[in-house]
């Protein structure tokens, strides 16, 4: 994501100060916070998927997994495709969905069906930049932990996420469904993933604190707002506070593996009638739009950053997609048309006229089917798409049962 000019500057001064003090500060060698003053929630056992790629009790053999990419603003386009899709009238009940930063905040609205569209659409389509970031005085910079306070998005998701969803979320999850948001840790430096279902059959206030937190964590954009902490010290020894940030840093999309061993037989045919089906929303384009870059240290590195977080997106679709073909899973994936002439000065923009329009396009590519690609826009890095099998993008609609 690229950032405002006050705010890539800043973000960028922090990253190089940072890379330039880890090569010459020794590593700890872990990251423990003691004393009352951080108020961490406690992560009781089962609120993470603590073996992705195991066996998951409980879970009922998926037949519609549902994962939603990071990707800013641009979360208006897939919470329009939800919309279109619903109205097109072909939209199946998602045995198990995943999201990560603007996924993760779409995710429990996706996970309880087209009843909770409309919210969806005005949290995407109503809210300003000032609704979920305030920038702080840059002068005060060298002693944060982020250029932003994230108290409004806080406020937010307080408003969004009531006793009454928590309790849908906890019925679902009771039947057999799953709901899987997307973490960063900064201590272990790789994505965790959360069992928001289990987390909703917490009794709230904890409950619903905890579930709270962990959306705020997938969606804070390291540097830009202030890492969330969690305790997991598990009450043994001192208070140990692992940070956690921006799903998308390490998960941009995902679907854990276990769920593709109970989805499908391995060696299963993708095509065959009844197969499985995997569905990946991405929030933005397959590529980034090209464009001039100035050769100055901020531009240099924002463009750079903008290209390998795009990269991320389409290599974890491609891991997808090899996974789906293991199993027997039959792949679909859809983004932001690349001809499409709405690009936000920033992905951190919130602009409501630009959200709107975002999310009409959405809604017009889910009301067309929805427009769904049979395979991801490249198979390796240097492909550029032309690698493809000519009968993928053929399939016909996946017909809802």
């Amino acid at each position: 994501m690229t950032l405002s000019r006050n705010c890539a500057r800043a973000c960028a001064v922090a990253a190089l100060a940072a890379a330039v003090l880890t090569g010459c500060m020794p590593r700890a060698r872990s990251l423990v916070l003691t004393g009352p003053s951080h108020e961490a929630h406690f992560v009781p056992p089962g609120a993470i998927l603590e073996r992705p790629a195991g066996a998951i009790p409980g879970l009922r053999a998926p037949r519609h997994v549902l994962a939603l990419s990071s990707g800013g603003l641009y979360g208006a386009y897939s919470a329009g495709v939800l919309d279109g899709w619903t109205r097109a009238g072909t939209r199946p009940e998602f045995d198990v969905v995943t999201g990560a930063s603007t996924g993760a905040l779409i995710a429990p609205f996706a996970f309880l069906g087209p009843d909770y569209d409309a919210r969806a659409m005005r949290l995407y389509t109503g809210v300003r930049t000032s609704d979920i970031f305030r920038l702080r005085s840059f002068y005060t910079l060298p002693f944060r932990d982020a250029v932003a306070t994230s108290a409004p998005l806080r406020r937010l998701i307080d408003e969004q996420i009531d006793e009454c969803l928590m309790t849908e979320i906890a019925q679902a999850h009771r039947a057999g469904r799953r709901l899987y948001v997307a973490t960063t840790d900064l201590r272990t430096k790789r994505p965790v993933i959360w069992d928001m279902g289990a987390i909703a059959c917490m009794p709230c206030p904890v409950g619903c604190a905890l579930f709270r937190d962990v959306l705020l964590a997938s969606a804070s954009v390291p540097g830009v707002f202030p890492p969330v902490p969690f305790d997991t010290g598990a009450g043994k020894g001192p208070l140990k506070v692992d940070l956690h940030v921006d799903g998308g840093v390490t998960a941009p999309l995902f679907v854990p593996p276990g769920v593709f061993a109970a989805a499908g037989p391995d060696g299963a045919n993708p095509g065959a009638p009844g197969a499985p089906n995997v569905y990946a929303i991405v929030a933005g384009k397959y590529y980034p739009d090209a464009g001039f870059v100035r050769r100055r240290i901020l531009p240099v590195l924002s463009a750079s950053t903008e290209a390998l977080l795009y990269a991320d997106v389409r290599a974890e679709l491609a891991a997808v997609y090899w996974q789906s073909r293991v199993y027997g899973v039959r792949f679909h994936t859809i983004a932001l048309r690349q001809g499409t002439k709405l690009e936000a000065p920033t992905s951190v923009s919130f602009d409501p006229k630009l959200m709107r329009a975002l999310y009409n396009e959405g809604r017009g590519d889910g009301l067309a089917g929805p427009r769904w690609s049979f395979v991801p826009p490249a198979l390796s890095p240097t492909d550029d798409g032309a690698v493809r099998d000519p009968r993928a993008d053929a399939l016909p609609p996946v017909p809802v049962p």
